[in-house]
């Protein structure tokens, strides 16, 4: 993701500090009940399993979660919408089990979503894409400055 180590050092600091936003569309299983939300939860990291767990409140050991999305489109006759999603927080599989935890798995996930959905749409990929990053640098980027007040995105079809 960057030239040289000390790019990358910088980068990864500003995502720690949230000075990087992330956007990403995905296609899920179900028609949400709000056209747009902002999810608050808490995860818990299971590096032995390689999974997370998600609760609507807190506990020992989790960390507290923030996705925000926006319906772009809804088929009720295959009963699945395409999201905008924004994090707030950028934690491990955070999108994948946040939507899986409120019902609406994304589409071709084999670890949180539905086998028999993912059979069903013939997805074994998960249908979920970064599109968008913005960088609002708030602390010194030294030679990355350049960037601030910059978006990177990919044209979504």
């Amino acid at each position: 993701m960057a030239k040289n180590e000390k790019a990358l050092q910088i980068l990864l600091e500003k995502f720690k500090n949230r000075e990087i936003d992330k956007y990403y569309t995905a296609t899920v299983y179900g028609i949400l009940p709000k056209k747009q939300a902002r999810l608050e939860a808490y995860l818990f990291k299971d590096s032995k399993k390689s999974l997370v767990y998600i609760s609507d409140i807190p506990k020992k050991g989790y960390q507290k979660i923030i996705t925000l999305y926006k319906v772009i489109s809804e088929d009720k006759q295959n009963n699945t919408s395409i999201l905008d999603i924004k994090l707030e927080t950028g934690r491990t599989h955070q999108i994948r089990a946040h939507l899986a935890h409120i019902g609406s798995p994304i589409i071709g996930d084999g670890k949180y979503g539905i086998n028999e959905v993912n059979r069903r749409f013939k997805q074994k990929y998960q249908m979920l894409t970064s599109y968008k990053l913005k960088f609002n640098f708030i602390s010194d980027s030294e030679f990355l400055e350049y960037l601030n007040k910059k978006e990177i995105s990919i044209n979504k079809i």
